[in-house]
């Protein structure tokens, strides 16, 4: 079977045409309707005069991206997806852009408009053509976007001859999760993008909803989903719609949270409310997934990122001069292995900051326990100095998502007197939230002052869950100004 020709989708709408390749919140796709729709999105994309060796970024609602991406990749079109308005990066700027809603940075004249006239010319597109996919093993297949923590958003290349790879990685999924995932990742991250591929591949559904509202509740209760993958505060945004509407999930078996640690309060939650084994996943879009645990029964104030289970991950625990430390010692935690990215699309600087000696260091400390067990201890490049006292983050965000009322959180620094960094937080909050008790827990909880609390409702966060800490600072200082 093809893959970099994406003839794979025609075969597999031939060997498995009544079956259901996509399902949504909205939607459900048979693997025929899937030949034929992307046949025509590539025909009419080609007749609009996109080609191959262009970049195509997608800028649309997940049935839309999900089905637009293959199109373009069985004409041989380098894609990228984006889930928001944010700016292009200069080194991952689109030839073309396909959106539903206008970009204010990008220009019309490259922009492909969805609207009722064009869908309807697509749909009245001719079936069964001729579709050729990538030239050439080294042709651009995907752009995916990594984490950026600190606002500085990187894009890693999957390249036409690594998708057979990328299609047969084991994730988290394989490890510990049962037959019919449901993702709530974004189609922008990578690990969603290669979910989606597995299971084309596989003859598999690729079931996705990116709403944690009644929808999500709605499509658990109507598909045979045993498997649940999202950052914990998607599946903390979840678990309040579940006890709103009392939907019970007896087929729901495996919860795999990733992109943060869990809290305490959420593994309780799941452990009150579902019959369900509970897993914390480690991992990034450069190397994939790295390591998991499960937390069903978690140790209270360790942030487990888990066992290391693939044979060819390697992991160390390093000091600043990339010498090992000593075992248990807390130190920055690098890894490599096999098919992993070897730098960053079109950016040499990133590409020497995180990948040196064949390892990438995601910008993690940790340490490894007696068990082999990896362990986080926070963001090497998320320290907040306050006044010359270095405090993680992650540890006003774990005491504050304790609170009675606090669905979502993150803790941040902003500009105080002399400029000296003060902490804020960010808080998403449920009807159970009271301020001064929360004022008054904080205080005896934590040895760090809050400077500020301020009410939001959605913490920032970039395609693959991760927390944007410097977005949440700008959003408060425009808020007070």
């Amino acid at each position: 079977m093809s893959i970099s020709d994406f003839d794979f989708i025609r075969e597999r709408a031939q060997t498995h045409g009544r079956e259901l390749a996509y399902v949504d919140e909205a939607h459900e796709v048979t693997f025929r309707e899937l030949d034929l729709y992307t046949q025509k999105i590539a025909y009419y994309l080609n007749e609009y005069g996109l080609k191959q060796g262009d970049l195509v970024a997608t800028l649309l609602p997940t049935y839309l991206d999900y089905h637009f991406t293959f199109a373009l990749q069985r004409l041989g079109i380098s894609t990228m997806s984006k889930n928001n308005f944010s700016n292009f990066n200069p080194e991952a700027t689109p030839d073309w852009l396909i959106t539903i809603k206008p970009h204010p940075k990008f220009k019309p004249e490259n922009t492909i408009l969805l609207d009722p006239a064009i869908l309807t010319a697509i749909n009245d597109g001719p079936e069964d053509i001729e579709l050729t996919g990538y030239k050439n093993e080294s042709d651009v297949a995907r752009l995916a976007s990594t984490s950026g923590t600190t606002g500085r958003v990187k894009y890693i290349s999957v390249l036409a001859g690594e998708l057979e790879v990328l299609g047969k990685r084991k994730s988290s999924y394989d490890l510990a999760g049962l037959d019919h995932v449901l993702s709530m990742y974004p189609f922008g991250s990578g690990q969603t993008y290669g979910l989606a591929l597995k299971n084309l591949l596989a003859g598999k559904t690729y079931y996705n909803c990116f709403f944690t509202d009644h929808r999500l509740a709605k499509m658990l209760r109507t598909y045979p989903i045993r498997t649940l993958i999202g950052s914990p505060a998607q599946v903390a945004a979840f678990l309040e719609v579940q006890t709103q509407t009392g939907t019970q999930l007896p087929i729901l078996k495996t919860i795999i949270m990733g992109g943060s640690p869990p809290s305490q309060q959420i593994i309780d939650r799941i452990k009150n409310q579902l019959d369900c084994q509970i897993f914390n996943a480690y991992g990034s879009s450069e190397a994939g997934n790295i390591s998991i645990e499960e937390i069903t029964s978690h140790e209270t104030g360790l942030n487990f990122a888990g066992t290391i289970v693939h044979s060819d991950v390697t992991i160390e625990i390093v000091d600043d001069k990339n010498l090992p430390v000593a075992s248990g010692e807390v130190g920055i935690i690098r890894y490599r292995r096999s098919g992993m990215a070897s730098g960053y699309y079109n950016n040499p600087a990133a590409t020497t900051e995180f990948f040196k000696d064949g390892f990438f260091y995601p910008g993690d400390m940790g340490y490894l326990d007696s068990s082999g067990r990896l362990v986080l201890e926070g963001r090497s490049n998320e320290v907040i100095n306050l006044g010359g006292v270095k405090m993680n983050p992650e540890v006003i965000d774990a005491i504050a998502m304790a609170q009675l009322g606090v669905i979502d959180c993150a803790a941040f620094s902003i500009p105080g007197p002399a400029g000296v960094e003060q902490l804020a937080i960010a808080l998403v909050t449920d009807s159970d939230f009271s301020p001064e008790n929360f004022e008054k827990a904080m205080a005896k909880k934590s040895k760090y002052p809050l400077a500020a609390a301020f009410l939001v409702s959605a913490i920032a966060r970039n395609e693959n869950g991760k927390i944007l800490r410097s977005q949440l600072s700008e959003q408060y200082l425009n808020r007070i100004q």
